[in-house]
C-alpha cells in the first residue's frame, strides 16, 4: 500500500471514528453510523463556551436579525463591537494555544456507583505561560452513565510542572472508550477556547456493584463426593493436563494447541483439570424479555440483569477465596466463558467479563446449556441465577439434578414474595435488594 493510500485510509478512519468516546457494545452503533452528528458534538463541546453564547445572545444575535429585516437602531454599533470582540479574542487564543505533556493516571476498573480520581502531571515545554487552562474537557455524551470532571489550571510558566486532578462518577456498568484527551484554554476574554486534542486509547471498566457475601453455601452432589474427598489429599494443588478438544466461543486463545491445530485444520484448545479440587460452574441469565418488560424496569429503576449480575460479582468474590475451580457461563449476546483452572486471585478478569456483558434480547439458554452439558461429567456443583422461572429453566434444573449435581437456584423477582409454581429449593431475591447490595447470605 503506497504512502498516500496509508494516510487517506488512516484519515478515513479518524473521520468514521469521533474522539467523544462511547460505551462498548449496542451503545456504539450511533458514533459509528452517524459520525457526523459525532463531530458536530465535539467540536460544540470542545470550542464554545458559556461565555460565547451569552455574548452571542446579546452581541451577534442582534446584528443578524436587524441586517435580516432591515431594521436600523442606535444599538447596532454596540452589537458590532460584541461581534469585533469576540473574533479578536478567538484570534488571540489560537495565538496563546497551550502546548503541554501531559501524562494520565486512573484506575482501569471501578464500581458501579462509585466516585474514583484521575490525576495528571502537566509540564509547558513551550517559551509562552499557559493560562486558564482546563484538562480533559471532552464531556462524555452520555450523561447519565459516566460524568467526568475536569480539571483546571489557573496559571502554568515555561517549563513548570504542575499535577492536578478531577473527579468523576460511574453511573452505569459497561465498558467504556473514554474522549480523547484535550486540554485547552479559554484565554483571553473566556469566549473561545483552543487546544490540542490527544488520540490517546483509554478504557474503563464498570464493573458491577455488589457486597461480599458472609455465607455461601451450595452442595457438592452425590456424585463422585467420596473420590473427590479422597483425592484432595493425595492432590490438593495438582493441575494436569485432561486433554485436547475442538475450540469452543468464548475460550482463551492462549490454550490453543498450535500443532493439533493445524494437523486437523480446526482450532484445537488444551484443556487442564485441577485433581483434588470441585469444580463450580457458574450460569448466569441475561434475558430481559420483551419490550414490555425493559420499558417496566428502566422506569422502575429494577433491571433484574444487573441483579443478575451483581450476584454473579459476589458469588464469584465468594468462589474466589475457596480452592474450588470457577466455570463461569454468560451470553449477552456474546458467549463468555471463563474457567480458573486451579489459579487463585482471578476475580479481577471475571469481574472484566461481567462489565462488558449486556442484556440478551434473545434466550441465552441457547447459546449457554450446550457449553454447560458439554463439560457436566467433570462439574460437581452447578449454580443457576436466572431473571425469570419458566418450563425452560424448571428443566434445565431438573436435567442437573438428574446427573447427581449440586444445585443451587437463584431467582430475581420483582418483588419480595417468590412466584407462583417456583419449587421451593429456589432461593428467591428481590431486585432492588440485590442493587443495594442488602444479600449477603445465599
Amino acid at each position: 500500500m503506497s504512502p498516500r493510500a496509508t494516510r487517506l485510509r488512516r484519515l478515513w478512519h479518524r473521520l468514521r471514528h469521533p474522539p467523544i468516546g462511547y460505551q462498548h457494545g449496542r451503545r456504539a452503533r450511533f458514533a459509528r453510523n452517524f459520525p457526523l452528528v459525532c463531530w458536530s458534538y465535539y467540536l460544540l463541546i470542545a470550542h464554545t463556551t458559556p461565555r460565547f453564547y451569552l455574548s452571542g445572545l446579546i452581541g451577534a444575535g442582534p446584528v443578524l436579525l436587524f441586517l435580516l429585516v432591515g431594521f436600523e437602531n442606535r444599538l447596532l454599533p454596540l452589537a458590532f463591537t460584541a461581534l469585533a470582540l469576540i473574533v479578536v479574542c478567538m484570534v488571540a487564543g489560537l495565538f496563546w494555544r497551550p502546548a503541554l505533556e501531559i501524562e494520565i493516571r486512573m484506575p482501569p476498573r471501578v464500581e458501579c456507583g462509585s466516585h474514583f480520581e484521575t490525576h495528571y502531571t502537566i509540564r509547558n515545554p513551550g517559551r509562552r505561560c499557559a493560562r486558564d487552562l482546563a484538562i480533559d474537557t471532552l464531556i462524555f455524551s452520555d450523561w447519565m452513565s459516566l460524568r467526568r470532571g475536569r480539571a483546571y489550571l489557573a496559571y502554568l510558566p515555561p517549563g513548570a510542572v504542575e499535577r492536578v486532578s478531577a473527579t468523576s462518577h460511574a453511573l452505569a456498568r459497561g465498558v467504556y472508550a473514554l474522549p480523547a484527551l484535550r486540554v485547552d484554554s479559554a484565554f483571553p476574554g473566556g469566549l473561545w477556547r483552543w487546544g490540542r486534542t490527544e488520540l490517546r486509547e483509554r478504557q474503563l471498566s464498570v464493573y458491577p456493584r455488589y457486597t461480599r457475601l458472609e455465607t455461601f453455601e451450595i452442595p457438592l452432589g452425590m456424585r463422585n463426593r467420596n473420590e473427590l474427598a479422597a483425592s484432595r489429599d493425595l492432590a490438593r494443588e495438582a493441575l494436569e493436563f485432561h486433554g485436547c478438544r475442538e475450540f469452543r466461543e468464548g475460550d482463551v486463545l492462549r490454550h490453543v494447541h498450535p500443532r493439533s491445530s493445524a494437523r486437523l485444520g480446526v482450532p484445537v484448545v488444551k484443556e487442564f483439570q485441577a485433581e483434588g479440587r470441585s469444580r463450580t460452574a457458574v450460569l448466569v441469565d441475561t434475558y430481559e424479555g420483551g419490550t414490555a418488560e425493559r420499558l417496566w424496569a428502566g422506569l422502575t429503576r429494577a433491571e433484574p440483569v444487573e441483579a443478575a449480575l451483581s450476584l454473579a460479582a459476589a458469588v464469584t468474590d465468594t468462589l474466589s477465596t475457596t480452592d474450588r475451580v470457577l466455570e463461569l457461563l454468560v451470553a449477552g449476546p456474546a458467549v463468555h466463558r471463563f474457567v480458573s483452572q486451579g489459579r487463585i486471585g482471578y476475580l479481577e478478569a471475571v469481574l472484566d467479563i461481567l462489565a462488558a456483558v449486556e442484556p440478551s434480547r434473545v434466550d441465552p439458554l441457547d447459546a449457554l446449556e450446550p457449553l454447560l452439558l458439554a463439560e457436566i461429567h467433570a462439574i460437581q456443583s452447578v449454580c443457576l441465577i436466572l431473571t425469570r422461572w419458566d418450563e425452560r429453566r424448571a428443566s434445565l434444573a431438573r436435567m442437573i439434578n438428574a446427573w447427581g449435581i449440586g444445585l443451587k437456584t437463584v431467582l430475581l423477582v420483582p418483588h419480595g414474595r417468590s412466584c407462583a409454581g417456583v419449587p421451593p429449593e429456589v432461593v428467591c431475591v428481590p431486585v432492588k435488594a440485590a442493587l443495594r447490595g442488602e444479600v449477603s447470605v445465599l
